[in-house]
């Protein structure tokens, strides 16, 4: 008996799934929850009987919405807020590339931000002196190759990196496919707004605040990550449920850096840091772990980075 006709409600959605999990057909099922071999099929007919939707205008996510990675026993660095300007040199980037060669993580997370694009900013630039963004994507293409390998390199898209792809559609629209974007730049890394890591959620940002990490995690109803804020702190919240972690994982940049003119060197509660994320033979997640400066040292697990 012949198998019955897949709906074309059914074909179309497949198409946009796939296109939000930046074509990925394995993340893309996981989503739907049904068999990669299921969605495989859906998809091979979508795309024949459909061949020009992933061209046209059905969807505008230029980026994953999010992207579930189940990795059980494993270890993450996830650091954000490096903002690169040609020449800078922090301490605790390059306390942030020691401990990921020491470790030798499962992923390594760049959580948003790493790109400064300051010259391009909706804001008036205030330094101007300041690096084109070919200097900065340059100097980041060199900083970021001193990491070392990983199963995972991920890059959640902040605000300011979003600045470069937002600038080309706008200013540049009719050189589309000529003019490089960020994941054109960065092929090793896999970019999305956020990333899921056995239910732990890493996102550039969602509440903002001093009390950002508590209300992370209690209006996303997970642990979650988060840069932005440039505040490095741990928020437990405990309930019947168990523990569940609110984590703001600080900047890799200085403070004191030209980047920040804007701060006016007015006091801010910004930390340097990072931290480190690691998971049982089952994805439960220990409690987190960071990285600090400390009298201008950094800091991990009571010793110095060397």
């Amino acid at each position: 008996m012949p198998q019955k006709p897949v709906e074309k409600e059914v074909l179309l959605h497949t198409l946009q799934v796939y296109s939000r999990f930046g074509n990925n057909a394995a993340y893309a099922a996981e989503s739907l929850n049904i068999p990669i071999n299921t969605f495989k099929g859906r998809l091979y007919t979508a795309q024949k009987q459909y061949p020009d939707f992933l061209n046209s205008s059905n969807f505008a996510w230029t980026y994953p919405k999010i992207i579930r990675i189940k990795e059980p026993n494993s270890i993450w660095v996830i650091g954000s807020d490096a903002h690169f300007w040609p020449d800078d040199d922090s301490a605790i980037w390059n306390a942030f590339v020691k401990i990921c060669k020491q470790l030798k993580p499962t992923g390594i997370v760049m959580n948003g931000d790493v790109i400064d694009a300051g010259r391009i900013s909706r804001h008036p630039a205030i330094n101007r002196h300041g690096p084109s963004v070919a200097q900065e994507i340059e100097y980041a293409v060199k900083m970021l190759k001193q990491l070392p390998s990983a199963k995972h390199r991920c890059w959640t898209i902040g605000n300011h990196d979003i600045r470069v792809d937002r600038f080309i559609a706008n200013e540049a629209a009719e050189l589309e496919g000529l003019v490089l974007t960020l994941k054109d730049k960065f092929p090793q890394w896999e970019l999305a707004y956020a990333f899921e890591v056995n239910d732990v959620e890493i996102r550039h940002r969602f509440r903002g605040g001093i009390h950002a990490a508590w209300n992370n995690t209690l209006h996303s109803g997970v642990s979650l990550v988060s840069g932005h804020t440039h505040q490095l702190q741990l928020t437990a919240m405990r309930d019947r449920r168990g523990s569940r972690w609110g984590v703001e994982t600080g900047m890799l940049s200085a403070p004191d850096f030209p980047q920040f003119e804007y701060t006016e060197g007015q006091p801010t509660r910004w930390q340097q840091g990072f931290c480190v994320l690691t998971f049982d033979d089952e994805g439960e997640l220990y409690p987190p772990e960071l990285c600090e400066m400390v009298n201008g040292k950094p800091i991990f697990r009571g010793k110095t980075v060397l």
